[in-house]
């Protein structure tokens, strides 16, 4: 890893919350070339078991997976990555599940890898790094970032089992965004820019770089297909993500 990807893998290991987590895990998938990320840990402390899952599939891709009751990720690609010791390139199984993974690349999920990772009393879980595109360049690309892909979700794993540890209870959905659309940042993001909030104040008010903030509309204005923060208000409140008015 280069400098500025040991300081963002720095930044996952001192992550202090779940949207501190997946703030940081993004901007590493981000700087290695993938579009998008999923995480998914499951942990036992305490005789308490907890999830954690962010990511930032595209929500076309979400909406379809939901309405048929299907994982996100094409199926069974978590089933057989967990079967795995070492990272799953998804180039592996497309050929034998053509039909989800067609399905999936017309919602921008063209190729990737899945790493999964182990730990004591059963946890695990399942990081996700995925191109928008498939093609003989994104899986060389693909290929020549696993080194980096499984060292960045073990400290995804590492991180968020000291996040599970710390605390057994669930953790707190900043605005309740439904069905997951939206991150807890992106969705404090949009709140404060429906407020008319410009990405300085956005930044001061949640304590966190107006470069992160514009990272976070980028985000959800591609999920939610605007062209403009204004647009990414009238639409969230069009789908309900948030209520119009004060």
């Amino acid at each position: 890893m280069g400098r500025s990807k040991a300081l963002r893998l720095n930044g996952i290991l001192a992550a202090r919350s779940q949207a501190d987590l997946e703030e940081a895990g993004l901007l590493v998938a981000r700087e290695l070339g993938f579009r998008h990320l999923m995480f998914h840990g499951c942990f036992s402390w305490g005789g308490a078991n907890r999830d954690i899952h962010f990511d930032n599939f595209p929500v076309s891709w979400r909406r379809y997976c939901a309405a048929r009751g299907r994982d996100v990720l094409p199926v069974p690609l978590r089933r057989l990555a967990l079967e795995e010791v070492t990272p799953l390139l998804w180039a592996r199984v497309s050929l034998e599940h053509m039909r989800s993974f067609a399905k999936a690349a017309e919602h921008g999920l063209g190729t990737g890898a899945s790493c999964p990772v182990r730990g004591p009393n059963g946890q695990w879980s399942l990081t996700s790094f995925v191109l928008a595109r498939s093609g003989p360049s994104a899986e060389r690309r693909t290929v020549g970032a696993l080194p980096d892909c499984q060292l960045v979700a073990c400290a995804l794993h590492g991180a968020a089992a000291r996040l599970a540890r710390q605390s057994a209870s669930p953790p707190r959905r900043i605005g309740g965004s439904p069905n997951g659309v939206l991150s807890d940042r992106e969705y404090q993001c949009l709140i404060e820019s429906a407020r008319g909030k410009t990405t300085a104040e956005i930044g001061q008010a949640l304590q966190i770089s107006e470069r992160t903030v514009a990272f976070h509309l980028a985000n959800l204005r591609r999920k939610l297909g605007a062209a403009n923060s204004r647009h990414a208000v009238t639409k969230a409140i069009s789908l309900k993500l948030i209520a119009a008015g004060p």
